[in-house]
């Protein structure tokens, strides 16, 4: 949309224009506005369309200088005419020892001396808030400016861009964008809280849970699935209900809870055939292949694999195919079978990047890096999950940098470096234990007993190895349980009953 247009499909920005070019000094004006999308559309708008220079000012947590201080800095080499536009300040807002409101309040004298136009971009409730917080601020006001989307332009806005690249648009945001999505999608649904429960505000709780899980935030992103299943199977929404209950499996199944996990899985299959879904199908078969795969049921795992891949060949769906590939891939280095491992992972690369999947390229890489590393070859190895650790920390998806510093520490530890191996160990079991990822936690643990009984400290690596026969048994994690039983072997001990033993004992002092 051009500028003409945007002047003429929103007259307030007419108004919001003329005010600001005909302002001497200082003035204070309010732009409510829910949507970033739309805020940073109005915003190059205004920039081409007046004579005066604009200043932004991106309010971040991080910094804890008053914002007329950091104005005052903004414009210290400014021209006389620049204006200031604020925006984020949402941010500080849900900080709860900040009062950003309040000390607005009190600090108006200082706002008042800067000689420049001052314009706060906000979402609507936080416009409510300043007047009702913040009222003497609020009186300084030159005017207030508001810009709204209808319910269902909002969501096709969303949608158009959620969806323009591909159907994994999470996994191609960096951690910062991932973060402006949050506040984003957070502002539409406080705009929504009074209205009737609808198919919108289910789709953007679900996408909010998705935006937290690939975080590693799992206490969010549950709530988030939680309210939006609530809301679908209040209006009958099955489609999207489907989708929630494949959402929420997946925080099951990573925290070990296999139960639920299959039993969402199940309901999510149901009715994705029942409708018809084919990409949903996939999806869900891929999710069963992992469980199956996790719980050593390798069989079912190739065979659900097998039915997702020929779904997303037939429709298209390379980034389905990519992530499909992929756990092919990893089925294949769990039986030993490097060559087909190798196979789909060059397939599934090469998809990943050419689709900017940059989640599932840091997955491939991953696999990779394990390949290289079971063969020896510890250059390749450390270049690829190098390269993985990279895209895990750009895009803030915790566990899998969780899983990524774990597989580091391999190479390390086979080289004979145990403190650097420890060191990244020690990371990623932070990590894991921080977002309660219990699958990953039991390798993590695992190698560090490893690395203990390297060092003659056998009863600690006996007490980190302790650790993981707890968890794996609770969680019925079979990898872990087969390297466990192998393991008392060396010891002298009967297999799994020998832990059994060791952790009754222990308990009993």
């Amino acid at each position: 949309m051009d500028a003409a247009d945007l002047f003429s499909q929103h007259p307030e920005l007419k108004n919001l224009r003329r005010a600001l070019q005909l302002c001497k000094g200082f003035g204070l004006y309010f732009v409510s506005c829910n949507t970033i999308l739309l805020r940073q559309t109005l915003v190059a708008a205004l920039k081409t369309n007046l004579a005066k220079p604009i200043l932004e000012l991106p309010l971040v947590p991080e910094n804890d200088i008053y914002i007329d201080v950091q104005m005052s800095y903004l414009l210290a080499d400014a021209s006389d005419e620049a204006i200031v536009f604020i925006y984020d300040l949402e941010k500080l807002h849900h900080l709860k020892d900040r009062h950003v409101l309040q000390e607005l309040n009190w600090r108006r004298e200082h706002f008042g001396r800067i000689n420049h136009p001052v314009v706060f971009w906000l979402p609507d409730f936080l416009v409510t808030e300043i007047f009702r917080q913040a009222p003497d601020f609020a009186d300084w006001r030159s005017g207030v400016y508001e810009f709204h989307l209808p319910e269902a332009d909002k969501l096709s806005l969303m949608t158009s861009t959620w969806e323009s690249v591909s159907k994994n648009f999470v996994g191609q945001l960096s951690l910062e964008e991932k973060q402006r999505w949050i506040l984003n999608l957070e502002n539409l649904l406080e705009e929504l809280a009074e209205q009737e429960p609808s198919k919108t505000q289910g789709e953007l709780f679900n996408r909010l849970g998705l935006l937290y899980f690939s975080l590693g935030n799992y206490e969010k992103a549950l709530t988030c699935y939680q309210k939006s299943l609530v809301i679908q199977q209040a209006i009958g929404d099955k489609e999207g209900e489907g989708t929630t209950l494949n959402n929420l499996s997946q925080i099951y199944q990573d925290q070990g809870d296999y139960d639920n996990a299959l039993r969402y899985l199940n309901q999510a299959l149901a009715i994705q055939q029942a409708f018809g879904h084919k990409a949903g199908e996939s999806r869900i078969l891929n999710n069963l292949a992992t469980l199956a795969h996790s719980q050593g049921d390798y069989g079912s795992a190739l065979r659900y694999l097998t039915e997702a891949l020929t779904i997303q060949q037939a429709k298209g769906d390379k980034a389905g195919e990519g992530t499909t590939l992929n756990n092919l891939a990893s089925l294949a280095i769990t039986q030993g079978n490097y060559d087909n491992t190798l196979h789909y992972l060059t397939q599934a690369l090469a998809i990943q990047q050419a689709i900017g999947d940059k989640t599932g390229e840091g997955a491939t890489l991953n696999n990779l890096g394990q390949i290289y590393q079971a063969q020896g070859d510890y250059d390749n190895a450390l270049h690829y999950l190098t390269q993985t650790l990279a895209i895990d920390q750009a895009v803030g998806n915790k566990a899998s940098e969780g899983t990524t510093l774990n597989n580091l520490s391999q190479i390390y530890q086979a080289q004979g470096d145990y403190n650097t191996a420890l060191r990244y160990l020690t990371k990623a079991l932070a990590i894991q234990q921080t977002i309660g990822d219990r699958v990953g936690e039991c390798p993590t643990l695992f190698n560090i007993g490893l690395i203990h009984l390297q060092n003659g400290e056998i009863e600690q690596a006996l007490a980190k190895w302790l650790q993981v026969y707890r968890i794996a048994k609770q969680i019925g994690l079979a990898e872990a349980l087969q390297n466990l039983d192998k393991l008392a072997q060396q010891f002298g001990g009967e297999g799994l009953d020998w832990w059994e033993a060791l952790s009754q004992a222990q308990n009993q002092n």
